[in-house]
């Protein structure tokens, strides 16, 4: 059972996908400090949360929230008056990171929403973030996200796209029907980033 997060679960959400990404070589590289690391996730993933909601998009959790998908629909972007509703979380989360670890963040975030825009240039959903905190992984959590999601963008007859920082995922995402557009190097990390599109199914319509 899937259900939409409301703001008061919106910490709780962060902190989980936080947890998610503890081990995720582009984070860890961006927020080198492993002492630091936690709590920085959270804070960013919670502004994400928040963000996301104030766009128009879906926060959806499975029930009890040990998994979280963040996605923006067709035509809605994180945009400044997004940021205004959510209170700037976002903004003021970056602002307050150490120059190296901004300065990191902000290259590879610039870098994604111009791939972004260059390989996607048609309305699209796109999932900007799904985790599954660490103890519940490997029981098909994540697996039902997506599949809500691809059920949304079908009915649309939409396509979905993605990043996706580690390699095992890859073959996690090409078995839902997805497929590599390009596989660049994250700005300044030297680290690979998978870019992938899911085309809506044949019989979607």
């Amino acid at each position: 059972m899937l259900i939409p997060l409301s703001p008061k679960e919106y910490a709780l959400a962060g902190a989980v996908l936080g947890r998610a990404f503890q081990a995720d070589p582009m984070w860890r590289a961006t927020f080198s400090d492993p002492d630091t690391r936690p709590e920085l996730l959270a804070a960013m993933f919670t502004g994400l949360t928040k963000a996301t909601d104030a766009a128009r998009g879906l926060a959806e959790a499975t029930h009890g929230i040990d998994a979280v998908a963040l996605w923006l629909p067709p035509g809605k972007d994180i945009g400044i008056w997004a940021m205004v509703k959510s209170g700037f979380a976002l903004p003021r989360f970056v602002m307050s990171l150490p120059a190296p670890y901004r300065k990191r963040m902000m290259a590879v975030f610039r870098q994604l929403e111009e791939r972004k825009k260059a390989l996607m240039p048609d309305p699209h959903w796109y999932l900007s973030a799904i985790g599954v905190d660490p103890g519940r992984q490997g029981e098909g959590l994540g697996s039902t996200l997506v599949r809500s999601g691809i059920h949304r963008a079908d009915a649309d007859h939409t396509s979905i796209y993605l990043e996706t920082q580690t390699e095992g995922n890859v073959g996690f995402y090409q078995y839902l029907g997805f497929e590599v557009l390009e596989q660049i190097t994250a700005a300044g990390l030297d680290l690979p980033l998978w870019l992938m599109r899911r085309p809506p199914s044949p019989n979607s319509r």
